[in-house]
């Protein structure tokens, strides 16, 4: 029967070395801890204020070319009302509209091409 009394003792004694080892081991294991980068979390906040400036540019491109296409089609207006009735005129005048529209778009492209090349060469350097 005493043996009994003793089993609460030692199961509470094997608890506690149990409890004391694992606290033993985890305080060894965590000062083992180093620094890591900032972008360990994948989330790296200097390429979002990268691509916040490109897609800044990218819009500011398309309103140039909304700008650009505005003028040309009050330009062209303007020249069509001077042709009065020479068709010759007119038709002159819808190729250079056309021409002059392909221009817009083409600035459009060659300026997002600039958001897009911003530093390119150095590397990082």
């Amino acid at each position: 029967m005493s043996l009994d009394h003793r089993t609460p003792r030692i199961r509470r004694g094997i608890g506690f070395i149990a409890l004391a080892s694992l606290l033993g081991v985890s305080a060894l294991v965590l000062t083992q801890c180093r620094m890591v980068n900032d972008n360990v979390t994948g989330v790296d906040l200097k390429a979002n204020a990268t691509a916040s400036a490109k897609s800044n540019c990218v819009r500011q491109c398309n309103e140039k070319r909304k700008a650009c296409q505005k003028a040309e089609d009050a330009r062209h207006k303007e020249a069509k009302k001077a042709c009065l009735s020479d068709k010759a005129c007119k038709k002159a005048e819808d190729a250079l509209h056309k021409d002059n529209k392909k221009a817009c778009d083409q600035q459009k492209q060659l300026c997002k091409k600039g958001c897009y090349n911003e530093g390119a060469g150095s590397a990082g350097r």
